[in-house]
């Protein structure tokens, strides 16, 4: 998974008032805009000022992929392999979660290089973090789909971004709540290229080491992005790979579980459900990082040209 402790999230977009944005389950960096209905005129006309300042303009350069849609300053290759990797993504994530498919867009928006990203990120609003990518999903009005946004730049980790964001978009187009920290440890899981089983090499290092108690309990109780420092993100990717690629009983848990967020925003805690199918969750979690193979490692992705 990206180093995000000290990178990115979602991130608000250059067509959502920051102003009207609120802090929502996941921690890179993702926001939910206020709805249009509730919009003032002023901020009616400060949305429509900040859209027509962004510098990827749809209609420039734009790819289609899957229902991921790309707007870049410079071409974009259809045949590239990034490409070609993510249009694989939404049923990757839809498979092994037992999703449904979605027909809404995401909208990605791609900046060459990082000294522009950076500068219209300060531009729409100083106070935001500084992080290599950004997820927002941003309200339309009840029983409208939200629209959903990832901003990012062409760098070396581009790959790896990429694929933690549009999960996270994927999760919250089909899903009626994301709790935070799972939508954290999922996005850490598919960050990852194909092939490689959901390991993560650093957040494994992480999490074998003496100093690691799993609480899952607590991390279920994490509603704020900050309470998401590093050792969160490495216990909620270790606990999802424990559910996803450990103990059946424990996927047959967390598909249960994401099966209940597809209608109920609160459907009760996965401990819970974990605490009914075994005696000490904990010591299974623990058995079974120690058992996973490191011969993956994590690389990044040259930007696309």
């Amino acid at each position: 998974m990206t180093d995000h402790a000290n990178s990115p999230r979602r991130l608000a977009p250059a067509i959502v008032l920051a102003a009207g944005l609120c802090l929502c389950g996941a921690g890179c960096g993702m926001f939910r805009s206020t709805s249009k209905s509730t919009e003032s005129k002023v901020e009616a006309v400060e949305r429509a000022q900040i859209a027509s300042t962004i510098p990827v303009k749809p209609g420039k350069h734009v790819l289609r992929v899957s229902q991921f849609v790309f707007y870049s300053d410079v071409p974009l290759d259809a045949a590239d392999p990034l490409f070609r990797e993510l249009e694989d993504l939404p049923d990757q994530v839809q498979r092994e979660l037992r999703l449904p498919a979605s027909n809404v867009p995401i909208q990605v928006f791609l900046f060459e290089d990082q000294e522009r990203y950076e500068a219209y990120i300060r531009a729409r609003d100083p106070k935001l973090p500084l992080r290599p990518a950004f997820f927002f999903a941003e309200q339309r009005g009840a029983g409208i789909p939200d629209d959903l946004y990832v901003f990012t730049w062409m760098g070396r980790r581009l790959r790896t971004d990429l694929r933690h964001e549009l999960t996270h978009a994927l999760l919250h187009g089909v899903l009626k709540q994301v709790p935070l920290w799972l939508d954290e440890g999922l996005a850490g899981y598919f960050e990852l290229p194909p092939g490689v089983n959901g390991v993560n090499a650093q957040h494994l290092e992480a999490v074998r080491l003496p100093t690691f108690h799993p609480n899952l309990a607590r991390l279920e109780k994490l509603d704020r992005v900050d309470q998401m420092l590093r050792p969160e993100y490495q216990e909620s990717w270790a606990w999802v790979h424990f559910m996803l690629r450990g103990q059946p009983k424990a996927r047959t848990a967390l598909l249960d579980h994401l099966q209940a967020l597809r209608t109920n925003s609160n459907p009760g805690t996965l401990q819970t459900r974990l605490d009914i199918a075994f005696q000490d969750p904990q010591v299974l979690l623990v058995d079974h990082l120690n058992r996973i193979e490191t011969t993956h490692t994590h690389v990044g992705y040259s930007s696309p040209r």
